[in-house]
């Protein structure tokens, strides 16, 4: 039985190296029984042994063309890892940034807030400032002018030029001619200055 299993398998190898034969047409000159003669088939036969042999080494599979395609699957692989790391990365900044915006958003409304509150006692100083300069521009026009204009020289440049400003012109005047010529004219200054700054 195991012969003719060998028989078989010879006769399948002629076959094949004589489709091999017609297709690569090297051999068509040359009779295809004298290329494999008959009676070396006999020997064949003969020396083959009874056991089949080992099967033909097989081949490593890494050792192929697929070989610059693994390895460019492992770097973009790794390229992808990468990748995902910066994208994490990137994705923690942004809501570190986001939560710094929020916070700076906050801390402006916390700010705007504040401005209006201190606007709002701010107008309500300049309201009763300008009551108190008022009161004693009243008490200062009650004063004999020379008199006035001696009190007035000694006060500081702001106490002065807000009393002066709520005074009546012709009191103020008369006032002002008492006065030494350079403190008329930083006080004409300060009254100035303020009153740009109050346009403001």
């Amino acid at each position: 039985m195991k012969r003719l299993v060998i028989i078989c398998q010879i006769v399948i190898i002629i076959l094949f190296v004589i489709k091999i034969s017609f297709l690569t047409e090297t051999i068509q000159k040359t009779p295809i029984m004298s290329f494999l003669p008959l009676d070396h088939l006999g020997q064949a036969i003969a020396q083959t042994p009874a056991k089949t042999s080992a099967p033909a080494a097989l081949k490593d599979v890494t050792d192929d063309g697929l070989q610059n395609e693994r390895n460019l699957l492992v770097l973009l692989q790794q390229k992808q890892k990468e990748l995902d790391a910066r994208e994490g990365s990137c994705k923690a900044e942004e809501e570190k940034i986001l939560a710094l915006k929020k916070e700076i958003m906050e801390k402006i409304e916390a700010l705007k807030a504040l401005e209006t509150q201190l606007s709002g006692k701010l107008e309500t100083e300049k309201v009763n400032e300008s009551k108190r300069f008022k009161d004693l521009a009243k008490v200062y026009e009650a004063i004999p002018s020379q008199k006035a204009a001696a009190m007035l020289e000694k006060l500081d440049l702001k106490t002065a030029a807000g009393i002066t400003i709520q005074m009546k012109r012709d009191r103020a005047g008369a006032i002002w001619g008492f006065l030494p010529p350079q403190k008329a004219t930083d006080i004409t200054r300060e009254i100035i200055r303020s009153s740009s700054s109050g346009a403001e």
